[in-house]
């Protein structure tokens, strides 16, 4: 076999014969390159040639083969160049190598047949006539598969005569060794002899050719049916074989053979067992299978294995509207919460050689990546007049994910970016597995890290946006494509997403501290964040379900240090605010918070409680719309409270419209706020979440007055929802009319 690497600079002069017909363009220097990735046939050299990936080179150009040991390709071109510098560890690596890449175009030729990447002719086929070397391991795997394809007659021809006339009776046999006994004249024979069946060769082979097949199959994620019904050889019988006990045997078994298929199976069986047979097959022209770019294979494992499918992805995310397209996006558990709010992330897949470093256009391109994400959210939760989304309502993960949730803080989520590039086990390894510490050895992250902001200490802007950098075990991944293993892809992809998701916030939390906080009882959270703006905008924000408990970031830097204090000395005057150290990024900080003495917004809204109904005469500073379409967070009363009620026993808030009551919100909480242009200041101020809209609207009958409350179970609440009662066939009110 004959190995030259993608990209690398050859002498002209050296590869001519073996790029005959591939590549003859020269460079001013006399060098050539290809930059194809595959496997061909070439008559000039009557040998395979294989066209290795990039990846295996460093990023001097020099093939790394052990630790601290590297070769120029050059070398090895020829067989006898790779027995000279290469150790036999080393060539039986790459000839199983090349089958695994040969797998990875094969899956991505399968799977996208219309690939102009994608350059195909028939492989080589096994048999008689023109005869060239096909020694290799891809090779004989290949002919294997082909002679399985083509002969499926010749199994049951050989087999029917096999085992035609064993079940006859040898009558002269019998007669001459067996007693007879005569009933009504005719003799009776109680043990008559059958003929002996003596021990079949033919059998062994096919056993040992099935096993084989067996093996390719589970090994190389092949498809090739076996439909002879033998024994196979187990796993540890089959792994004594391939230690040279198969050669041993085949060797035995040599001629017993006599037909020319019964021969050419045997060459193909002993050829698997010693690579270095020499294997004739039979081929006309020039036969290959290359990719023309291998970058899109490479970016299709990687999207295949972390990635959500673009036909999967609304448009204007992945392909973007003003033509750049992401290579890998998909939704998951946002870094900031413990359950259910998911956010975008973002990868880019980066072909190059091991070590090769980033350059500044590809970080810029990925921070515009990020831009166009967070521009298409934005747009997605805008509205009409009527309150509804222009963009729709839709199920999908990707509509769900809001950056920036109606919250006071007017925070952004951090949106993870990072790239992917691959590196090469030194010691050959497919899969690596796990540190004692149980981390994957098949993911290591870089130490680059690359930060755009256009504000210093604000990780929750719009405008600051990271990017992590990932290496990737080339071989596990080629293995896992080539595989081709639908359930084996699927525990991979959820697995590398929570390993992102982990290294992404390790890396945030050794640059900054995260705390979180609530509002005491005598503070108005959305007051204070109003007022105290420009101190908190970009550090603060709020993802949990409870949006009176909010997330501090502050930048864990030596410049900032001073003004952290001064914020946190601030908040801690008006919120319970964890300590450094306390609080963990994604964590639900509630436990912590009620150890400190919050209690506000944490009542358990399904308890006996209060149902508050405010009729819009009420309404001061609200919005009808969002009211109605329950996607209120909000509602500030137009009257002064009834001060009979028992405000803490209120769970529930019900806005009446029209004489109708379309549904109930949970109340997270309950303050006082003020408003500007009233003679009576004391308003009260509702935080509202988990709008429960009725099966049909209550008509209540009077659209003005000032605040109602009634005692009632949850079940009577979801009775109301689910049957529509008549709110005064099911309960007592008391009420006062407010003035016109």
């Amino acid at each position: 076999m004959y190995i030259i690497f993608e990209e690398h600079q050859y002498v002209a002069e050296e590869v001519k014969q073996v790029l005959h017909g591939i590549s003859e363009l020269q460079d001013v220097n006399q060098n050539v390159s290809v930059s194809y990735v595959g496997y061909y046939y070439e008559p000039a050299i009557a040998d395979c040639v294989f066209i290795l990936p990039k990846v295996l080179l460093n990023e001097k150009d020099q093939l790394v083969v052990g630790p601290n040991h590297t070769i120029d390709p050059s070398k090895i071109i020829t067989p006898k160049g790779q027995k000279e510098y290469l150790t036999p560890e080393y060539r039986k690596f790459l000839y199983e190598f090349a089958t695994w890449i040969y797998r990875t175009i094969a899956v991505y030729h399968q799977h996208n047949p219309k690939s102009k990447a994608i350059y195909y002719r028939r492989l080589p086929r096994a048999g008689s006539g023109m005869r060239h070397k096909a020694n290799t391991y891809l090779d004989i795997i290949l002919s294997l598969i082909q002679f399985n394809q083509e002969n499926q007659d010749y199994y049951l021809y050989t087999l029917k005569n096999i085992h035609s006339g064993h079940n006859k009776i040898n009558w002269t046999r019998t007669i001459s060794h067996s007693e007879a006994f005569l009933q009504d004249g005719t003799p009776i024979y109680l043990s008559p002899v059958n003929r002996k069946r003596q021990i079949n060769f033919d059998e062994e082979l096919f056993v040992i050719f099935f096993s084989i097949l067996n093996f390719i199959n589970e090994e190389y994620g092949f498809r090739t049916p076996i439909n002879m019904q033998y024994e196979l050889l187990t796993k540890s019988q089959f792994a004594t074989y391939r230690k040279g006990y198969g050669k041993t045997r085949l060797k035995e078994l040599r001629y017993k053979y006599f037909s020319d298929k019964a021969v050419l199976l045997w060459d193909l069986c002993y050829a698997f067992f010693d690579s270095s047979y020499l294997l004739t097959t039979n081929t006309d022209n020039k036969e290959y299978l290359l990719a023309k770019k291998y970058n899109i294979i490479f970016e299709s494992m990687i999207d295949e294995l972390v990635g959500t499918s673009h036909n999967d992805i609304p448009l204007g995310l992945a392909d973007q509207d003003d033509g750049k397209q992401v290579d890998h996006m998909y939704t998951d558990l946002a870094l900031t919460s413990t359950k259910n709010r998911e956010v975008y992330y973002i990868g880019d897949s980066k072909y190059y050689k091991m070590s090769t470093g980033l350059g500044k256009p590809s970080v810029s391109k990925q921070y515009t990546y990020a831009r166009n994400v967070i521009q298409w959210n934005i747009n997605l939760w805008k509205k009409d007049d009527e309150g509804k989304r222009l963009r729709g309502e839709t199920s999908d993960n990707f509509r769900n994910v809001r950056l920036r949730p109606d919250s006071p803080s007017e925070g952004y989520d951090i949106i993870p970016n990072f790239f992917l590039s691959a590196f090469v086990d030194e010691a050959l390894r497919y899969d690596q597995g796990s540190d004692d510490n149980g981390n994957d050895l098949n993911i290591k992250p870089r130490k680059e890290t690359f930060v755009s902001t256009q504000f210093d200490n604000r990780l929750f802007d719009r405008d600051t946006l990271l990017l992590m950098y990932y290496d990737v075990n080339f071989l596990f991944i080629v293995r896992m494509y080539a595989r081709d293993k639908a359930s084996e892809k699927a525990h991979w992809k959820t697995h590398v997403r929570n390993i992102f998701r982990k290294k992404i916030q390790e890396v945030l939390v050794d640059k900054f501290h995260f705390y979180a906080f609530a509002p005491k009882a005598t503070t108005c959270a959305k007051d204070y964040l109003d007022k105290n703006l420009k101190s908190v905008i970009g550090k603060v924000f709020s993802p949990f379900d409870n949006q009176e408990v909010f997330v501090l970031a502050l930048e864990n830097s030596e410049k900032e240090s001073e003004g952290n204090k001064v914020l946190l000395a601030a908040l801690e005057k008006h919120f319970f605010v964890t300590k450094s150290g306390e609080y963990t990024l994604g964590q639900d900080p509630t436990e912590l918070l009620k150890n400190k003495g919050y209690t506000k917004g944490l009542d358990n809204p399904k308890v006996d409680g209060e149902l508050m109904l405010l009729s819009t005469f009420e309404a001061k500073i609200n919005d009808k719309n969002s009211l109605l379409n329950g996607t209120a967070t909000q509602f500030i009363s137009g009257r002064k409270p009834n001060k009979s009620l028992d405000f803490k026993r209120i769970k529930y808030f019900a806005p009446i419209f029209n004489h109708e009551i379309l549904g109930a919100y949970e109340i997270v909480s309950i303050g006082i706020t003020y408003i500007e242009d009233t003679k009576q200041p004391m308003r009260l101020l509702f935080t509202l979440n988990n709008y429960h809209k009725f099966k049909k609207p209550i008509n209540y009958g009077i659209d003005r007055l000032a605040a109602i409350g009634t005692t009632f179970t949850p079940q009577q609440l979801a009775k109301l929802m689910d049957e529509g009662v008549d709110l005064q066939d099911s309960f007592t009110f008391a009420f006062e009319h407010a003035e016109k």
